[in-house]
């Protein structure tokens, strides 16, 4: 009996503490249950939503504070494009709007005094006219050369290359240094909205509607099923396959692109399975301790595998029958 060892050991002895010994000490009468076989169909994630970051300007690039995986919020700053034509242009609007600034000043001392000898007698009413056309038009120029400065201080902020929203960064397709053109694109990201997009094969079209609850099953993971919402189905196909989003019940931390399974019924049947703490394996063989009068024997049984469903039992194949009473194996030696 040293030699024994029990499938999820710690199951029982841990309920033993939560619940009581005499709850777990209960012995199991045997029942059948419906099943739903699941034939998986394989399929592909892509991304909820894409989008790209690209350039307004033409210049280089600086300051590129993502890679690829960065999770980035809406909004925020992942590279900046300086273009070195726009500073001569902006300190060129600075001096002339100073130079205007200076030249309306003196016109304004000018018309003040000239108004005063204008009022005496002594200043013509046409040269007073002019001088007050002219600080019109000084004016307007200076408003002119502010407008046109803001324009450049705005096409400067147009090089900082802002996320679309909440997203992750799928690629980056410049580096720093890079000098890059208007329209060019700087990062792709995908969308963190809590929705998956599965791509399944043509064939399977009409074994998914909108509504509907679906298993998933990531194999370069584990072999853990989750449970996901079907929201929405595409009334086109695309390469052959129909593409539906889905939503995953505490969400899914995949790779776009990564091959998922989608679990398709394929029909029903009635089975025997136990808790997964009932049974115990000795030597390469299952057994479960079954009465036989007014003992417990330890029965030789033959299980469909080792995965447990998602309440924790295991599927008997033979061995037991319906309404055998089982107990928990012993835990002595």
């Amino acid at each position: 009996m040293a030699n024994i060892k029990y499938r999820h050991a710690f199951c029982p002895l841990i309920a033993m503490f939560l619940f009581g010994f005499d709850v777990l000490a209960q012995p199991l009468t045997i029942e059948e249950s419906l099943v739903v076989d699941y034939r998986p169909v394989v399929a592909r994630i892509e991304a909820g939503d894409t989008a790209t970051a690209r350039s307004r300007l033409q210049g280089v690039v600086t300051n590129l504070v993502v890679d690829e995986g960065d999770e980035v919020e809406g909004g925020a700053v992942v590279a900046v494009v300086i273009d070195n034509t726009l500073n001569p242009q902006l300190e060129s609007l600075r001096s002339r709007a100073d130079g205007l600034e200076a030249q309306i000043q003196q016109v304004e001392e000018d018309i003040t005094r000239n108004e005063a000898l204008y009022a005496d007698g002594f200043f013509p009413k046409a040269r007073l006219d002019a001088a007050r056309t002219g600080l019109v038009v000084l004016r307007q120029s200076l408003a002119s050369a502010e407008a046109e400065q803001r324009t450049l201080i705005a096409r400067q902020d147009e090089g900082r290359i802002r996320a679309p929203s909440d997203s992750r960064v799928t690629r980056v397709e410049v580096v720093n240094g890079s000098i890059v053109s208007p329209g060019e694109v700087i990062a792709r990201f995908s969308t963190l909205d809590g929705i998956i997009r599965l791509s399944l094969p043509e064939r399977h079209a009409a074994a998914i509607t909108e509504g509907e609850t679906v298993l998933l099953r990531l194999p370069s993971h584990d072999s853990g099923i989750r449970t996901a919402t079907i929201i929405k189905i595409y009334p086109e196909l695309r390469d052959g396959a129909v593409i539906a989003d889905a939503t995953v019940q505490g969400g899914l931390n995949a790779l776009v692109g990564e091959r998922i399974d989608v679990l398709a019924s394929v029909g029903e049947r009635r089975a025997i399975r136990v808790p997964a703490a009932y049974v115990s394996t000795r030597y390469g063989v299952d057994f479960v301790r079954v009465k036989v009068g007014a003992r417990f024997v330890d029965a030789p049984v033959a299980l469909a595998g080792s995965v447990e469903d998602t309440q924790g039992r295991l599927e008997i194949l033979s061995g037991l029958r319906v309404g055998d009473v089982i107990t928990l194996p012993e835990t002595g030696s």
